[in-house]
């Protein structure tokens, strides 16, 4: 799970800067978490559609948890839940991929 939540960092990383990414992608070719963030997106697409609206709104948009709630009409204490529940999917996801 701390590796998930570590690729998690890196994937909001990302976004936050990605117009730098895209910019530097012609110059230095592409950057390894663009592989990270094309995984993790195509993974979250067989998610329950309240994880992938935690997806996007936390690791895309960048919002904090709180912002989270406010934007999406939920309680804090809601979307907290729902991000263990988003990384725990992740978790279940990535594991049954390495079995298949």
């Amino acid at each position: 799970m701390h590796k998930i939540r570590q690729e998690l960092n890196q994937i909001r990383y990302y976004y936050s800067r990605r117009e730098l990414f895209d910019k530097a992608f012609g110059c230095v070719g592409k950057s390894g978490i663009v592989d990270l963030v094309e995984k993790y997106n195509k993974a979250v697409c067989n998610a329950e559609p309240r994880l992938y609206e935690i997806y996007v709104s936390i690791y895309i948009e960048g919002c904090t948890q709180e912002n989270a709630a406010d934007q999406l009409g939920y309680s804090a204490n809601y979307i907290y839940k729902m991000n263990r529940k988003l990384i725990a999917f992740f978790f279940s996801y990535f594991n049954k991929e390495e079995v298949a």
